[in-house]
Parts: structure tokens; C-alpha cells; sequence
């Protein structure tokens, strides 16, 4: 029979606090968010504040790598935890624990990450995705260069060794990581390793579900902070889309349109010219008699007035307009200009570009 150690290392096992795959794919997601609405808040402040905001956006990596750092230092040294993994109810706990004395026997505590692990979690967290956004960028702005294909490429100077070898390299090492990641989930969903990440492995900690009976008995309006972060983006995603040009906010409504069309009276025909010759039907030759082309008269050439000349011919009858008068007449570029934008160039009445129908013939 195997000898079993009387004090193993790593403790009895809790496989209630170990969270399932489910759990840690969302706050990594979290993670990715956060940067897209940081630059979304910078740049709507930079276009109402330009004077103090638009040097913010122009290095929004670097300012957004600044404020990641203050707030994941926080979370790492009051909970052990990232603001992602905070916000799920996740914590990080080291692996190996020493072993105590028995005379420094004490009540249970919960175990404390090291200064190294929490440096070490801050640098990965805040320093691998600002490399990671520098460097695509930098793959972005090389492979396009001086490209010969693209119409529209920049003409910069001529690339250096360094960078055609990071162009061949970099997507090499972006599916080599990405396959890492993934050789990491597939693991820990089969129960093959406790590790998360590898960067887990590394600095020796690993995720686990937080128990409230160890979270800081008071509690702050800073505490109260991380449940309104869901319900913040969604009233931020919702002013965005009614304040935009294609809510319902800015289309008329139907009851509206319909009694405003009902007032509005149709056209008055042109009148007929007699010499146009739409009046008389046209004289039908007897019967028996030959038709040649050399005895009917030459037909009138169509001649183009110059007063008229780039002029829509179909508009003049007021009654249809062609789909580029009316597109131009409605986004203010007609002949009206913006004074006749957002309403129709013949009756005057509200129509969105959306109510125009293009009828083929």
C-alpha cells in the first residue's frame, strides 16, 4: 500500500470552488469590451470637447493601458482578482502553500497572493494587450505599404528588413498563441490541468469561485459600483442608437404622413400643344395601298433646348421624379439646397429617404 503524505501541499481538494469553462470564457469577453467603450466615451468627448480630449484620442492605447493599470491594481491588491474576474464572482488563489508550524498552528485563513504574482498578473494584464493592439496595428500599417495591388496604399518609404520579417512573422506567432489558448480551455474543460492560462501556470495561481463569507464585511459605494456596469453600457448603447439618423426618433409617424398626403391635391396635367399632334389620330392609309419608306416624309429630328439642357425631362410633369432628382432634393442638394432638405420638392410635405420607391420601367 502506498504511503500518502500527512500534510499534502496542496490541501484538500474543493472542487465546488474550481468555476467551469463557462464561467471564465465571459469575463475574459468583459475584458475585450472594455477598450472599444473606452474609445467610444473619448471620442464623443473629443468631438463636443476637442480642445482637451482630442490629444487623449490620439494616443487612446497608451491612455487607456494608464487607467487599466490604476483600476486592475486596485482589484489585485484589495481582491485578488482582476476586474473581470471581480465582477463574476472569481478570485485567484496561489497553488502552492506552504506547509505551517506546528507552533504557528492558527485558524484557516484564506490564502493571499504574493507581491510577485499580483506584479506579475498586473503586467499581463495591462502589458499583453497594449502589445498586442501596438503590434496589429503595426502588422496593419506595414502589409499595406507600398503594396502594388492596392489603389489606395501609402506611399511611404521602403520597408526595412526588420519589418518584412516581422510582416512573415507576426501571423505565425498570433496562431501559435491563439492555439495555446485554445490547447488551455480544451485541457482545463477535460479536467487535465488547474490552469487556466499559461501565464496561470507561470506565476502559480489559479482561478477560483469567490465565497462571500470572505469578501470585506463593509461595504462602500465603491463596492456598488462593479453591479451597474451592465445596466450603464446598455442605457450607453441605447442613447447611441435614439440619438442616430436612423432611429424612430427621427422618422415621421403614419398617422401623420397619411393625413398630410390626403390634403395634399395631385398635379394639374400640362395642357396639350395642338401642333404636338396627340389630338388627331393619325390617318390610316386605304386599302390596297402600298406602303414604301421613300413616300412617307422624313421625320422630324428631336431637337434638345438649350434652355432645358440639364434639366430632368421626367420632373417637368410633376406628377414622378427620377430617383436622383429626388434622393438630391431630399438630402439637401437640390435646387433648393438645405431649405428644401427632408421634404418633398413638389408638395412640400416631410419625407424621410428611407419613403422613396424606385420604380423600374
Amino acid at each position: 500500500m502506498a504511503s500518502r503524505p500527512v500534510f499534502p501541499e496542496a490541501g484538500p481538494s474543493n472542487s465546488y470552488l474550481r468555476p467551469h469553462l463557462v464561467e471564465l470564457i465571459p469575463q475574459e469577453q468583459l475584458r475585450l469590451v472594455l477598450h472599444p467603450v473606452f474609445r467610444y466615451v473619448l471620442t464623443y468627448l473629443a468631438q463636443h470637447y476637442p480642445r482637451y480630449f482630442l490629444r487623449v484620442v490620439n494616443r487612446h492605447e497608451e491612455a487607456f493601458a494608464l487607467v487599466l493599470l490604476l483600476i486592475e491594481r486596485h482589484h489585485l491588491w484589495k481582491h485578488d482578482a482582476s476586474l473581470s474576474e471581480h465582477f463574476y464572482g472569481l478570485r485567484l488563489t496561489p497553488t502552492h502553500i506552504p506547509t505551517p508550524r506546528l507552533a504557528s498552528i492558527q485558524a484557516a485563513t484564506r490564502p493571499r497572493l504574493s507581491n510577485r504574482q499580483r506584479w506579475g498578473m498586473l503586467l499581463v494584464l495591462v502589458g499583453l494587450p497594449y502589445v498586442r493592439a501596438r503590434a496589429d496595428d503595426a502588422y496593419d500599417r506595414w502589409s499595406t505599404q507600398n503594396d502594388p495591388e492596392l489603389a489606395l496604399a501609402d506611399q511611404g518609404p521602403p520597408l526595412t528588413t526588420v519589418q518584412k520579417a516581422f510582416i512573415k512573422i507576426y501571423p505565425w506567432i498570433v496562431t501559435g498563441f491563439e492555439t495555446t489558448l485554445l490547447a488551455y480551455d480544451v485541457a482545463y474543460l477535460f479536467n487535465q490541468t488547474d490552469y487556466f492560462r499559461p501565464w496561470h501556470k507561470l506565476l502559480r495561481v489559479k482561478l477560483e469561485r469567490a465565497v462571500q463569507d470572505e469578501e470585506s464585511p463593509s461595504q462602500t459605494w465603491l463596492s456598488k459600483l462593479p453591479p451597474l456596469l451592465p445596466p450603464l453600457l446598455l442605457a450607453l448603447k441605447f442613447a447611441q442608437w435614439w440619438y442616430s439618423p436612423n432611429s424612430p426618433r427621427s422618422l415621421p409617424t403614419t398617422a401623420t404622413t397619411s393625413s398630410l398626403h390626403t390634403h395634399v391635391r395631385p398635379p394639374r396635367p400640362l395642357p396639350i400643344a395642338p401642333e404636338s399632334g396627340l389630338l388627331t389620330p393619325p390617318s390610316t392609309p386605304p386599302p390596297g395601298a402600298e406602303t414604301s419608306f421613300e413616300n412617307h416624309p422624313q421625320q422630324q429630328a428631336y431637337t434638345i433646348d438649350v434652355n432645358d439642357f440639364g434639366h430632368c425631362p421626367i420632373c417637368k410633369g410633376k406628377w414622378v421624379v427620377c430617383y436622383r432628382c429626388g434622393w438630391d432634393a431630399i438630402s439637401g442638394e437640390g435646387e433648393q439646397g438645405e431649405a428644401g432638405k427632408g421634404r418633398c420638392p413638389i408638395t412640400g410635405v416631410e419625407v424621410h429617404p428611407s419613403e422613396l420607391r424606385r420604380v423600374l420601367v
